[in-house]
């Protein structure tokens, strides 16, 4: 049985395919999230396991902590 994150999180990552059509896709039962800038990665674990994604095409990451009671963090990245 998973563990019950403290925080609420999501992540929503947008990229692009091969032809230049954008794709999202948005994870909510996120774990955590690292940014690892010696491989240019971003590894979001959320229940199905650790999910990485390039940071080199990326042009913005927004993060949007709201307080509510157990707070909201959302990364935006595209």
């Amino acid at each position: 049985m998973a563990n019950q994150p403290a925080l609420n999180a999501t992540v929503k990552i947008t990229s692009k395919d091969i032809n230049g059509n954008s794709i999202a896709k948005q994870y909510s039962t996120v774990g955590s999230v690292y940014l690892d800038f010696n491989k240019g990665m971003v590894c979001v674990v959320d229940g199905s396991g650790p999910l990485y994604f390039p940071l080199i095409p990326v042009t913005t990451v927004t993060y949007t902590i709201t307080a509510n009671p157990g707070g909201q963090h959302a990364i935006v990245i595209s």
